[in-house]
């Protein structure tokens, strides 16, 4: 899937001295988001008892980017990004910080957990979509795939090492030991934000009312039928593509009869796969085939499904789920550089806080389909109606790239 020989075209960002530090710390602080996300469903779950209370803890991590995303564009459009990064970054380590007090001193109660999940939640509703639009002021429009790319590569490492660390820390020292370390790691990437140098980004005063403004982003996507068709692409492939990864734990436990080993070692697929998705992904010298790559990428994670759901021994399905990952990692950081290499720079914010109000909103829904539909009808049903439904969207890409063949040699 990943040829070697193009090896350095998956790296050029890193030519770029600003990409080079951001990365880094970026790397050192997803790690410890990954163990502070782990910690903190271990100990909800350890009050309560409750599988609904983390259901809830999902909620109101996700829900604020319903309301915050379209804001959160304006903000990355109208306000220079490495001051606002400097900001929720800041804000994400008092929120760590808090939590890894209450816990140590061991005086955190359920509601302090749900708390500072919203507001962790409201933060990176405005942190992710400024963070996305801030690649471009690091490495211009030529490197973007590579940094965008990158940038998932390490998210996804960061999720194989994280909470297995976590596993560990939690066992010797508690959960409030992670939270703390995570409060640490938000340094390196605040260093980073202080000591990069970038040319500020031409940012235009408008008149218009909030709302407006907003609605200018929203009709831009809406006229573009290109931007549109990416962006129902995206929420296929939030909705359903990734909606198999909320039925990993009952597939490990009551399909597999594993047990949390095998769970672990399904995840460890899934990151791989997310991984060398990126990798495949950051050798692309340009995002504008975007109908291509849906196609493939849909089709692709439809048949990986389909796989999935029939499996019956840890092997396959750990390749089914390692060629999950692969696929919609490679299509949403396809997806992600071609709506900000085609939307126009004072746009560019809005149009990104659509995909991630797409991302962050339909998850959480997509992955209550698959349980409910899993609770009635059974996990491998569950996974195989998810792989039909994400081959038919793929032939229907495949049908809109041939009709356009077709009228090209017209």
């Amino acid at each position: 899937m990943f040829s070697l020989s193009r090896l350095h075209q998956a790296f050029r960002a890193l030519r770029h001295r600003n990409f080079q530090i951001f990365w880094v710390g970026q790397g050192i602080s997803v790690s410890g988001t990954w163990m502070q996300t782990t910690a903190q469903s271990w100990l909800l779950y350890r009050l309560t008892g409750s599988p609904l209370m983390l259901g809830l803890l999902t909620v109101v991590k996700f829900g604020p980017a319903l309301l915050i995303a379209p804001f959160a564009g304006l903000v990355a459009d109208r306000l220079p990004r490495r001051k606002v990064l400097i900001l929720t970054q800041s804000a994400s380590l008092l929120v760590a910080t808090t939590l890894a007090i209450l816990a140590i001193t061991g005086v955190i109660r359920v509601s302090h957990v749900l708390v500072l999940a919203f507001l962790q939640g409201c933060i990176d509703s405005l942190d992710m979509t400024v963070r996305q639009t801030f690649q471009m002021d690091l490495v211009g429009p030529e490197d973007l795939q590579s940094a965008i790319s990158l940038n998932s590569a390490a998210f996804n490492s960061a999720r194989m090492v994280g909470p297995p660390i976590a596993g560990l820390m939690i066992a010797w020292m508690g959960e409030g030991s992670c939270f703390a370390l995570n409060a640490i790691s938000y340094l390196a990437v605040l260093i980073s934000l202080f000591t990069i140098r970038v040319r500020p980004a031409h940012l235009q005063s408008d008149r218009q009312s909030l709302l407006e403004q907003i609605s200018t982003g929203m009709r831009f996507v809406w006229k573009n039928p290109s931007v549109r068709l990416v962006l129902v692409a995206v929420a296929m492939t939030t909705a359903v593509g990734l909606s198999a990864y909320t039925l990993t734990p009952a597939l490990a436990r009551d399909v597999l009869r594993t047990g949390a080993q095998g769970y672990g070692r399904l995840l460890l697929g899934v990151g791989v796969g997310s991984v060398l998705g990126s990798l495949t992904a950051a050798t692309a010298t340009s995002s504008h085939r975007e109908t291509l790559v849906n196609f493939l990428m849909l089709c692709g994670q439809g048949l990986s499904l389909l796989s999935l759901g029939m499996a019956h021994s840890m092997p396959v399905a750990m390749l089914s789920l390692t060629l999950l990952g692969s696929m919609v990692s490679m299509q949403l950081s396809t997806c992600n550089t071609y709506l900000q290499t085609t939307a126009p720079p004072e746009l560019r914010g809005r149009v990104v806080s659509i995909y991630v109000w797409i991302l962050q909103g339909l998850a959480p829904l997509g992955g209550f389909a698959a349980g409910w539909t899993a609770q009635h009808a059974g996990v491998p049903a569950a996974i195989l109606g998810a792989g039909a439904i994400c081959i038919l969207a793929g032939l229907g890409f495949g049908i809109r790239l041939y009709t356009r063949s077709k009228a090209l040699k017209k």
